[in-house]
């Protein structure tokens, strides 16, 4: 892979966090109360990925202003899942993630041993998104919150104190 290739695609990994943000973000002030805390968890998982990957794009003299077209994206795809049943957009939420899956492993294929650990992480995270929609379009959603949970280095509590709906 070529320096300006893998320069951008590591500014992929960033901005595609900020189409994730936009996503969840959508999906959680829309969704059922049911689902709020696996949205509200994807969304946390989103922006703790885009703040671990600032200081690698800083490294590499890449810019971390967030592209609001990317944002603009991410509630686009969310206007369409919501238009699905629950079921059927967590399995088009798992299809929706393989391309960045494939792409960001050929990334960490091509990292040098500096960025690797940041890459792969990426690549973990991406498996994390894919497994959580799985499993909630399983009826399993516990287990898809325990996958995003494992991820996380700021988790949410499942109470809420009072409980209120947003």
């Amino acid at each position: 892979m070529r320096t300006e290739e893998y320069l951008a695609g590591i500014t992929e990994l960033y901005q595609g966090e900020i189409i994730g943000e936009g996503l969840f973000s959508t999906l959680l002030a829309t969704c059922p109360q049911e689902h709020a805390y696996g949205m509200a968890l994807l969304l946390q998982l989103e922006g703790e990925a885009k703040v671990r990957l600032r200081p690698l794009l800083w490294r590499l003299g890449l810019s971390v202003v967030e592209d609001q077209a990317m944002r603009a994206a991410g509630i686009e795809a969310a206007d369409k899942l919501r238009q699905m049943p629950w079921r059927q957009a967590m399995l088009e939420l798992a299809e929706l993630v393989k391309p960045y899956l494939a792409r960001y492993q050929a990334l960490e294929a091509a990292a040098p041993d500096s960025d690797r650990p940041h890459v792969r992480f990426m690549v973990t995270h991406e498996v994390t998104v894919r497994r959580f929609a799985e499993l909630a379009a399983a009826g399993d959603e516990r287990a898809a919150f325990q996958e995003v949970l494992n991820q996380l280095q700021h988790p949410w509590p499942a109470a809420r104190f009072p409980p209120r709906s947003e």
